[in-house]
């Protein structure tokens, strides 16, 4: 038996298992880094797609929230729009910070006018996406069989990841245009 032979084979298959735990160390590692970007990615594209959405909107016709006018008989431009969010996503504002403190402890609250889209993913930095001036957002409230602008003006914050479909309806208060958020009062959103 030549045992110098097989001390050699021995140690290739150490070096060799060894090896191959390095590289699927390695390729893991990258992935959990490469993973959270390409999520981050494609929240951005659909913020972008939303975005034009929303260009397209405002030139449009507003219902006159106002004078109450029913979102059922009168109708301001509506899209309805679907998010499908990754499971590693942190949070999701439309029209607001969700965290603004960066405590984890949510709120609602209008961020400037509504122009923003605010977002994080698990492992990355907070992203806050800016809409033209024009574009004001905000939450809207079933209120008395119609669709208002809630008050005081909130924004909508979605903690989940998933699919999401959300209606937007261009409406004006006092010849102001904003697009309001069908969506249920609570914070932070849920699909009901």
């Amino acid at each position: 038996m030549d045992k110098k032979g097989m001390a050699f084979l021995s140690t290739r298959l150490v070096l060799t298992v060894a090896l191959i735990a390095v590289i699927t160390g390695i390729f893991y590692v990258g992935m959990r880094n490469v993973i959270p970007l390409i999520e981050e990615n494609n929240v951005e594209r659909q913020i972008e797609k939303l975005d034009n959405l929303f260009h397209q909107m405002i030139m449009g016709d507003a219902r006159d929230v106002a004078l109450q006018q029913n979102y059922k008989t009168e109708y301001g431009e509506r899209i309805v729009y679907k998010f499908k969010l990754p499971s590693d996503i942190v949070y999701l504002g439309i029209g607001t910070d969700p965290d603004p403190n960066n405590n984890g402890k949510y709120q609602c609250k209008l961020m400037g006018n509504g122009n923003v889209i605010v977002y994080k993913i698990e492992g990355r930095s907070k992203k806050i996406y800016w809409l033209d001036r024009d574009i004001k957002l905000c939450l809207g409230e079933y209120k008395n069989n119609n669709w208002l602008i809630k008050k005081p003006e909130e924004g909508l914050v979605i903690i989940h990841g998933g699919k999401y479909e959300i209606t937007f309806e261009l409406v004006k208060y006092h010849d102001e245009k904003y697009i309001i958020m069908y969506a249920n009062n609570t914070v932070p959103y849920e699909v009901s």
